[in-house]
């Protein structure tokens, strides 16, 4: 009976043992850009996002070069690509945290800003797939902004955008953060509490969904409150960062990791 019972007990030890070298292997993947709870994000869909805007580019390249040389005029650049395939993944994970939160919250996207007006804006393409997601994230948070309740503003989340704002060029560095803190209007109060709140709702819905992110494609955070720096570019204020609040959200153990463009 004793001796049945530890076979027994062994073989249950050599399935567990399977079961975790299963799912080392499976995190080990090479062709897995995001693991979840939920599914997963290759690095084919990825890819093809990415790819899309590169060979739509190429193509107007050809076609405007063959015309060049047609009329005897200089060739043309090499086209640049407006984002790189880490900005891509960012947007696919932003999309489904942001969508599951407003499937918690009962709410629809925003009816703003359109796809036409983010490509305008962005010099992209309506056509452009990641034009459309990218779009999405705008709306999802707009949508969610008025439907999470406002969050008690802390110092810390006070000179964090206080740091931020500062050192993107957003904010005058000879203003002290107490004059900054107790001029800060009533709307922006508002749009911080809003997006403080609904960071960390999403941080929650990082951790249970167990994110895990192939190193190779960098840092990744979830943007929700921006402002325009001093250049004319995007300031983080309020962001979501998959490695902080959700833990370690790397999976530190992946083949053939290498920088991706």
């Amino acid at each position: 009976m004793t001796m049945q019972r530890a076979r027994r007990l062994a073989s249950t030890a050599v399935v567990a043992v399977l079961a975790v070298a299963g799912l080392t292997a499976c995190q080990q993947s090479p062709d897995v850009a995001v693991y979840s709870a939920g599914g997963k994000i290759t690095q084919e869909r990825v890819q093809g996002i990415y790819d899309q805007v590169q060979d739509q580019l190429v193509a107007e390249r050809k076609k405007a070069q063959e015309q060049a040389e047609a009329a005897g005029t200089e060739a043309l650049p090499q086209p640049v690509m407006p984002f790189k395939q880490q900005d891509v993944l960012n947007t696919l994970i932003s999309v489904d945290i942001l969508r599951k939160s407003a499937k918690a919250h009962g709410v629809q996207p925003a009816a703003a800003p359109t796809v036409e007006q983010v490509a305008q804006a962005r010099n992209y393409s309506p056509a452009w797939e990641y034009t459309q997601l990218f779009a999405e994230t705008y709306r999802l948070r707009t949508a969610l902004q008025a439907a999470v309740p406002p969050a008690t503003l802390t110092d810390a989340d006070m000179r964090d955008v206080y740091t931020r704002l500062v050192q993107g060029g957003a904010a005058d560095p000879n203003i002290k953060f107490e004059e900054f803190s107790s001029t800060l209007s009533a709307e922006n109060k508002a749009l911080l509490q809003s997006y403080v709140s609904l960071r960390t709702e999403l941080g929650e819905i990082v951790k249970n969904d167990k994110l895990k992110i192939n190193p190779r494609y960098g840092n990744q955070e979830i943007v929700l409150l921006s402002a325009q720096g001093g250049d004319g570019k995007e300031v983080p204020l309020v962001v979501l960062r998959l490695g902080d609040e959700a833990g370690d959200a790397y999976v530190t153990d992946v083949s053939a990791v290498t920088t991706v463009a």
